[in-house]
């Protein structure tokens, strides 16, 4: 196994595109971690260039302890899971899995010809790993059919036994589970982590929904015009998020934002008025343009919070209620200013009404108005 290293990696595209800026990110031994952001971002770039599909244009990268920038892809020790399956619609599910196997392996007919006997051991060693990963993947029972006789779950399992065999340093993953519904995405999310904790192998995982990042990744790294933005364990970048970006970015629905100033230890814009928290560094900016961030399921309806404080309270419209089961979102109007809040489902909001709510005042972020970098 092996950790994988960018050392201010840098991909330019012609003459002036550059879709990786001066990346450093360290990638630790059998760690799954996630490359998130939106399309664009540089994240598929950086994981083509440790594939070896693309040649970074300047800085070191490392897969152990080894520099590959001049290594050939074969030479990398990598298998890399694609958006799109690849499988060999000729092949059954058992020779798609053992193909490159065999390929790497077995040298050509006449060497088998001329070494039955080590030829025998690789294709019964082969034989091995092949059903060992498709037990391991629930698709033991599929070995014989042919990938047109398979549902999308299915293959993507199969693409993912590919790899698995090859027992590689490092796995890349770009988008796999894109191509399957809703509820085979929750549950290849849940035999992903499964597979990485069983086999403890370095996985780099890329993917634009935030949702999976924060499920899967140990660590996310968050991308943004080529740029490395946060990286940190997913309670930390959701908690903490290092700039505004971050805050919209990860979470569903978004964070709130409103544009106002400080004054007098209070955030202040024409539709919110609230104190800061004790303490704040932001409290003695005063006259400092800054963006108030909430996340939505830290602002409740008013009414069912005992003693609420009216410092952190505000009144707004109720434009949109979406019941969702759980919990209820409310797309709210504060004048022209739209704010989104999660809520209890017990709340008893009418659209098209006016609603008293209540900002938790220990999860209010502030971000610099000009850098857009959390002040905290």
């Amino acid at each position: 196994m092996a950790g994988v290293g960018f050392k201010s990696i840098t991909k330019i595209f012609g003459k002036d595109v550059k879709a990786v800026d001066n990346l450093d990110l360290d990638i630790r031994d059998k760690e799954f971690m996630v490359l998130v952001g939106p399309s664009g971002c540089g994240k598929t770039t950086a994981l083509r260039m440790i594939a070896g599909l693309e040649e970074a244009t300047s800085g070191d990268l490392m897969i152990g302890d080894r520099r590959v920038n001049d290594v050939p892809p074969k030479d990398r020790d990598i298998a890399m899971v694609f958006q799109n399956y690849a499988l060999y619609p000729h092949m059954s599910v058992y020779d798609n899995i053992a193909f490159g196997l065999r390929l790497r392996e077995l040298k050509g007919f006449l060497w088998q010809l001329a070494n039955s006997a080590e030829a025998k051991k690789i294709k019964t060693d082969i034989d091995a790993r092949v059903h060992e990963a498709a037990k391991m993947l629930d698709i033991d029972h599929l070995l014989h059919r042919k990938p047109k006789e398979l549902s999308g779950g299915q293959r993507q399992r199969v693409a993912l036994g590919r790899a698995i065999v090859r027992k590689p340093k490092v796995f890349l993953m770009d988008e796999p589970l894109s191509n399957l519904d809703a509820k085979l995405r929750i549950q290849t999310r849940a035999e992903l982590i499964r597979l990485h904790r069983d086999l403890g192998i370095t996985t780099i995982y890329v993917t634009h929904d935030q949702v999976e990042a924060m499920t899967m990744g140990q660590r996310i790294a968050v991308m943004s015009g080529g740029v490395l933005q946060q990286c940190d364990e997913p309670e930390v970048v959701y908690n903490q998020p290092a700039n505004k970006f971050v805050a919209g970015f990860i979470g569903a629905p978004p964070m709130n934002f409103v544009d106002g100033t400080i004054s007098g230890g209070r955030f202040v814009s024409d539709v919110l008025t609230v104190p800061l928290p004790t303490g704040h560094p932001a409290a003695a900016m005063d006259g400092k343009k800054v963006t108030f961030g909430i996340r939505p399921e830290d602002v409740s309806d008013a009414s069912l919070v005992s003693g609420a404080d009216e410092a952190f309270c505000f009144t707004a419209r109720v434009d949109v209620l979406e019941k969702l089961g759980a919990e209820d979102t409310a797309y709210l109007k504060i004048g022209e200013h739209s704010m989104i809040a999660s809520l209890e489902p017990k709340n008893r909001l009418e659209m098209g009404s006016d609603h008293k709510f209540v900002i938790d005042g220990a999860k209010i972020h502030i971000f610099d108005g000009e850098s857009e970098r959390a002040i905290r």
